[in-house]
């Protein structure tokens, strides 16, 4: 690989949506329980620092996916049992997520990942959603989003816990077969019951797969949604180890001489590089490689709109993930074609018209499945960080 196929990627959005298009990658198999071990990574919060069981919860539900790997939660823990869920007000992508929709999905999905670490220590969990109301931006990190209150009741653990360390999202591209309609149904079937209603596409998939490249190509030419991406995107290892969050080559499936030589050409973040035609087009290059591997498509939609809908279908989406990890799958979202900003209105439009969404109904998710390498462990800040009185 020359210099000139480096990508300088565009936005990503709920656990990430650039894509690394010139990365070989194999099928693999399922993981194995802690194959995936964050005491061995040192990237993120280790259960076993922590007497408190309400902290061990807590420090496996920051394994969740998140918008722009923001992490946008704060934590009041209020007992060795108890907590409140904030949504960080100072943590938000107004331009690329004006509503913070999915800041509100990454809250589901860091309780759903909470409630299931909880059970690998014998602990049910009472989650209570918007326990003094909620009602618009005022509210953001003023209200809490749930209250959650462990029980040790002796459960069994759930099935998918073992694999919280391991679930990441895969840019890289996918190669094997389709994800065949059986498979897929035993994904369903593994993660459970769903709030929001699931549609999946192994066929016919090159209309929606056109829509996913224009829309993130509307997203790296808004200059805002780009700068956004800019301002979250990390360019050395020590910057991600300091700073814990944020999106990054190595995301992207780079390793090495080829990761650092990736890195150098976006010159540390310089803006005119950053926003330059030659990156955007060869931005797009890219994810024209990685979709053309796409091995099936999945997309959520809920019946209304609404707070609640965003935070469950968070939790909805984390099990279907963990799922997927269990049996050797990865995730890439892909929500840029469903992003509220006014330049993504024509292509949102389109898409609901083909999937006959009709308002008040609203598509929450939709990612790309697929085999792939492991992808890298992406980090997140310490515990602390996350606290608040």
């Amino acid at each position: 690989m020359n210099r000139k196929e480096f990508l300088r990627y565009g936005s990503i959005i709920t656990v990430g949506a650039f894509i690394a298009g010139s990365t070989g990658a194999s099928a693999m198999t399922a993981f194995t329980e802690g194959e995936y071990s964050t005491n061995a990574s040192g990237k993120r919060p280790d259960p076993g620092d922590f007497d408190q069981p309400i902290l061990k919860a807590i420090a496996l539900g920051i394994n969740a996916p998140s918008a722009h790997n923001t992490q946008s939660w704060k934590f009041k823990v209020i007992n060795d049992l108890e907590m409140e869920l904030y949504v960080d007000e100072n943590m938000l992508l107004p331009a690329t997520d004006p509503p913070s929709r999915q800041i509100h999905m990454g809250a589901g999905c860091f309780i759903e990942t909470m409630v299931m670490g909880a059970s690998r220590y014998g602990y049910s969990a009472e989650v209570s959603y918007f326990p003094e109301g909620y009602a618009n931006e005022a509210d953001f990190g003023v209200k809490p989003v749930a209250r959650v209150a462990l029980n040790q009741t002796g459960i069994d653990k759930d099935p998918l816990a073992d694999f919280i360390e391991a679930r990441q999202t895969s840019r890289m591209k996918y190669k094997g077969s389709l994800l065949s309609q059986r498979d897929y149904d035993k994904l369903v079937k593994q993660a459970g019951k769903s709030y929001s209603t699931l549609t999946f596409i192994n066929k016919g998939m090159a209309p929606y797969l056109d829509i996913f490249y224009r829309a993130m190509e509307i997203e790296s030419r808004t200059y805002a949604t780009n700068e956004e991406t800019r301002e979250m995107f990390r360019f050395s290892e020590e910057e991600r180890k300091a700073k814990g969050d944020g999106i990054s080559i190595p995301q992207m499936g780079y390793k090495g001489m080829i990761e650092r030589i990736a890195e150098k050409s976006l010159k540390n973040g310089d803006h005119d590089t950053w926003h330059s035609e030659k990156n955007i087009k060869n931005t797009m290059k890219g994810i024209k490689k990685g979709l053309d591997t796409t091995k099936g498509i999945v997309i959520w939609h809920t019946a209304t709109n609404d707070f609640k809908d965003w935070v469950l279908s968070g939790r909805d989406y984390v099990r279907f993930s963990h799922a997927a990890t269990k049996n050797g799958y990865f995730l890439h979202p892909y929500n840029q074609a469903i992003q509220e900003y006014k330049e993504m209105d024509g292509v949102r439009k389109e898409l609901d018209a083909l999937l006959n969404i009709k308002s008040p109904q609203k598509i929450q998710m939709l990612v790309r499945i697929g085999k792939s390498d492991t992808p890298y462990l992406s980090y997140r800040r310490t515990l602390d960080s996350y606290l608040t009185k």
